[in-house]
């Protein structure tokens, strides 16, 4: 059987509804590859994404702040950890699941993988949205990430 991987364009597709796709896509057995993780959206205001992820990065444990939990700020482990919310991760298919999807901040060569097959996502389109989101580059950019251009 030869191996078949959805190639998924996540510019301008909405955070929380892209992951449940690709989480449901993983959990039926699919290899997933999603491109362009920078362009992703999260919507709501500036202020508000700021101030929610701004507390979650400021939780420490107050023996040894060194011990966790960390945080990522690269857009691509940032996206592929919030797909990994929305698995089982504590059981095996959850771990499985979890390993057959790839993430990339920006396209890739697509001479590396032999069958891929583009995928197009329903219902995840950031054209519902009027000008409250921002994309998960800024966000990164925000909090750390080393490659952001403003």
């Amino acid at each position: 059987m030869v191996k078949e991987f959805l190639l998924i364009d996540a510019k301008d597709k909405i955070m929380g509804r892209l992951a449940s796709k690709v989480a449901k896509l993983a959990l039926l057995g699919k290899q997933v590859i999603i491109i362009n993780a920078k362009d992703i959206v999260i919507s709501g205001s500036k202020k508000n994404i700021f101030e929610k992820y701004n507390q979650r990065k400021n939780i420490k444990t107050r023996t040894n702040p060194t011990r966790g939990p960390f945080f990522y700020r690269r857009p691509d482990r940032f996206f592929r950890r919030v797909i990994r919310g929305m698995l089982p991760f504590k059981q095996n298919r959850g771990q499985e699941a979890y390993r057959r999807i790839k993430v990339y901040t920006n396209d890739i060569d697509r001479s590396k993988f032999k069958n891929l097959v583009e995928h197009e996502v329903k219902d995840v389109s950031a054209d519902r949205l009027n000008r409250n989101y921002i994309t998960l580059e800024t966000v990164s950019g925000r909090f750390g990430w080393k490659n952001f251009i403003e």
